[in-house]
């Protein structure tokens, strides 16, 4: 039998061989254990859909899709708010419809009533938000902070109240809708224009939160009756101060409701109505003031004062019915004695001077009640502008509408002239509430008060 006898140095290689046997297993297991991990983690995050990655995901085309900035992060609710409302707190949870009622048909309702003020708090605030109130589907109101004011509810009864918010936070991102119902039952709630005036202008009352079903009765000492209306959820009286009543007194308006009533002081102050000493062709006033002129005024003039209308025709500011006139602001109301007459006349608007043939434009939108030709004032045009409130226009050369046209603010209704009772080319223009005449001007620049019709 053969023996072979190895040296130290082959010893040495075979262990040095066996030693990089086992390091290469080693790493060989390492790599699996690994790969076997990773394997199992992408399973849980992407169960049955091993292949996509979440933030990812590869269309059709297998081009990958980046994930939208405002997609709610996985796990993350949408934040809450807290409504504050007479003490009380409500919790409102947020959805992602865009609706007015919650989407699991359960929403909260909340009152408001007297000296009520509903503030809304966010778990998380948001980048942007506004608050809606809807009434029967319609929408009534809109505003940009977290709080609903009584003045913000046009009337009472039900709302729905959604406040749309936008997030871009840690906690959540995307759009979020809280939606609640808003029952208001507020005492009656009046609004006067002023409680201090001068005689031709006009006062205005408005009173919200009335039930249509709801009296009231108005007294006072003014000389002038009011009628009262129903306007946009409110009752609304137009009351004017006539030049006829007497300066440095006071005045006083009552308003009944139910049981209250709620009384006002009107202080009406001096002012100052210049005099005129007008002369005219003898014949002409002859002619154009006499009995026969006083009954056609009184058959065709009178019985169109009362008129009323309930609805609003105006829409925004009135106008100055002719451009590039000249206009005396004093002309309203000053006492004129006609060719040396001891007694005077209150002149009821103002003369307004222009070129004949310029023309004559309506001051706003409205019914016409006469356009005739009249013996004391010539070519007449009346304008109904609803709840009583007039426009007159006098001396017109010629006439461009009709009686029971309906006219917009600015349509040409006639031509500058000298008819009638007139001492020249010009345009008489006067504004009244039924029989009380005020300032024109007044209402030119500054509207019907409390009523921005638009």
């Amino acid at each position: 039998m053969n023996s072979y006898y190895r040296g130290p140095s082959y010893q040495n290689k075979t262990k040095s061989r066996f030693t990089v046997v086992r390091i290469v297993i080693i790493i060989i297991l390492c790599i699996l254990l690994a790969l076997i991990l990773y394997l199992g983690r992408d399973k849980s995050e992407n169960p049955g859909n091993p292949s996509e990655s979440p933030s990812n995901p590869v269309t059709e085309t297998g081009t990958a899709e980046p994930s939208s900035a405002s997609e709610k992060p996985a796990g993350k609710k949408i934040p809450a708010i807290t409504i504050n409302l007479d003490n009380l707190d409500y919790r409102i949870q947020g959805t992602e419809e865009a609706s007015q009622v919650s989407s699991s048909g359960k929403t909260q309702t909340v009152g408001m009533g007297k000296g009520s003020m509903l503030h809304m708090a966010f778990d998380e605030q948001p980048e942007l938000y506004n608050i809606k109130l809807y009434k029967d589907d319609e929408l009534v109101f809109t505003g940009k902070t977290p709080i609903i004011l009584p003045e913000d509810i046009p009337a009472n009864g039900e709302y729905n109240a959604v406040c749309e918010a936008v997030y871009n936070t840690e906690e959540y991102s995307g759009s979020a809708n809280y939606c609640f119902n808003l029952k208001a039952d507020f005492p009656p709630l009046p609004v006067i224009s002023a409680t201090e005036t001068v005689p031709g202008e006009l006062l205005v009352i408005v009173v919200k939160y009335m039930d249509p079903e709801e009296k009231l009765e108005i007294e006072t000492d003014l000389d002038f009756k009011p009628n009262i209306f129903d306007y946009d959820n409110k009752k609304v009286i137009l009351q004017p101060v006539s030049y006829y009543n007497k300066h440095d007194k006071v005045y006083s308006i009552k308003l009944i409701i139910k049981e209250e009533t709620y009384s006002y002081a009107i202080k009406v102050n001096e002012k100052e109505f210049v005099v005129q000493q007008l002369t005219i062709d003898p014949k002409i006033e002859a002619e154009t003031r006499n009995d026969k002129s006083a009954q056609e005024r009184a058959e065709k003039i009178e019985p169109l004062r009362p008129i009323c209308d309930d609805v609003p025709y105006w829409r925004g500011d009135f106008i100055m019915p002719v451009e590039g006139g000249r206009v005396r602001d004093y002309d309203f109301g000053k006492r004129r004695h006609v060719n040396g007459s001891p007694t005077s006349y209150r002149h009821n608007g103002l003369d307004i001077g222009h070129d004949e043939g310029v023309p004559v434009m309506a001051s706003n939108n409205g019914r016409v009640l006469i356009a005739e030709y009249l013996i004391q004032t010539g070519n007449t045009v009346i304008i109904e502008h609803g709840f009583g409130l007039k426009t007159w226009y006098y001396h017109m050369s010629e006439l461009d509408v009709k009686t029971g046209d309906m006219v917009e603010k600015g349509q040409v209704i006639g031509k500058v002239g000298s008819t009638g009772f007139s001492t020249g080319p010009h345009l008489h223009f006067s504004a009244s509430v039924n029989s009380v005449y005020i300032n024109p001007i007044t209402l030119i620049n500054e509207g019907v008060p409390l009523l921005a019709i638009d």
